[in-house]
């Protein structure tokens, strides 16, 4: 994972626009083109990220994900007399899930990475000098994750993102990316942390933007890893929404058993995936209806929930993210058809 990630440093000029200035490793140019036009529409994105803002991309036909930092300088001799730019962490996409968990940490480093730049701006440092401060901080997000290695084997979890050579076994490992919508307040998180972290929250937090979590299930002497992409719900995030999509293999549509509504909009969901991810990304897709426990509140029907299941094409549940009620089995069901559409 260390040796595979990277540093890409954009600033937006004001007669070309968004353009990729130093990257180490060298990246190629579309990608390049497509990070720092990413991170404009971050800056202009005002009503959900900030200037301080990380932001998580995802880069399907590169198989990359990327974290971007945007921060602005002051700059008389600019339009507007400020200047733009960006800093961008390119990774593995099966190795993101170690960069969500420690989120809070990254940002420091984020924030030490981008004040340093924006220093080198103000000073108006030549493009030599600008090239060794971001050598020199992609070294300082290596030298982070060799920490973290040491912490994760130290720690001796189930499953860590780095595991001891001792724990891996000669059985086939598979990776699958499952992309989880719904309403808001539907239970997608709840349902997420049922199965992964055995730990329901009471307590109901608005997912931001995307949670991704990763989990272990042995299928036939297969191990299939589940990166789960949970999605968020609110309108505010529409836009944003289809970058997440794209590279997902799976799907799971949640709807609330006590709210028909919800239901009813599954509908528009499998419709907005259609638009990122096509048809062949439909192929392996479950229906969940959440909340059974809530019998005396409930206003969606079995057959009704069926009904709508057999008509996209996917397998159906219900579960209860609250007692457990077909949590394992409903995530089974995903990394069982996953794990089967690698030997067709």
């Amino acid at each position: 994972m260390i040796e595979r990630i990277g540093v890409i440093y954009c600033e937006f000029d004001e007669i070309i626009g968004p353009v990729p200035k130093i990257s180490y490793p060298k990246i190629k140019e579309n990608l390049g083109m497509k990070i720092a036009s990413k991170s404009i529409d971050l800056l202009s994105s005002e009503t959900i990220f900030d200037s301080t803002s990380l932001a998580f991309f995802p880069f399907p036909t590169e198989k990359k994900n990327g974290i971007i930092r945007c921060f602005e300088w002051k700059d008389e001799s600019l339009r507007g007399g400020i200047g733009t730019g960006s800093l961008t962490l390119l990774f593995d996409e099966d190795d993101d899930v170690i960069f969500y968990k420690y989120i809070k940490d990254l940002e420091i480093e984020f924030d030490e990475a981008a004040e340093r730049i924006i220093a080198l701006n103000i000073q108006k440092a030549d493009n030599d000098t600008l090239s060794k401060n971001v050598k020199e901080i992609l070294e300082n997000f290596k030298n982070w994750l060799r920490e973290l290695s040491t912490h994760e084997r130290g720690v001796k979890e189930d499953f860590g993102a780095f595991p001891d050579h001792e724990e891996i076994d000669d059985r086939e490992e598979f990776s699958f990316k499952v992309v989880i919508c719904g309403d808001p307040a539907c239970g997608k998180t709840s349902t997420v942390l049922k199965f992964t972290d055995q730990a329901f929250r009471r307590i109901y937090l608005p997912t931001i933007g995307v949670n991704v979590s990763k989990k272990e299930v042995i299928v036939d002497n297969k191990k299939v890893f589940l990166v789960l992409w949970d999605i968020a719900g609110q309108q505010k995030f529409s836009f944003i929404r289809g970058q997440f999509y794209q590279g997902a293999q799976a799907i799971l549509l949640i709807y609330d058993l006590t709210r028909s509504e919800t239901l009813d909009d599954v509908r528009n969901w499998y419709k907005d995936l259609l638009r990122s991810i096509g048809y062949k990304g439909m192929s392996i897709g479950l229906l969940c209806g959440n909340k059974n426990d809530l019998t005396h509140m409930r206003k969606v029907n079995t057959k009704d929930g069926q009904t709508l299941a057999d008509e996209l094409n996917l397998q159906y549940f219900e579960t209860s993210a609250l007692t457990g009620e077909n949590i394992n089995e409903l995530f089974y069901a995903i990394a069982k058809a996953l794990a089967e559409s690698v030997d067709k």
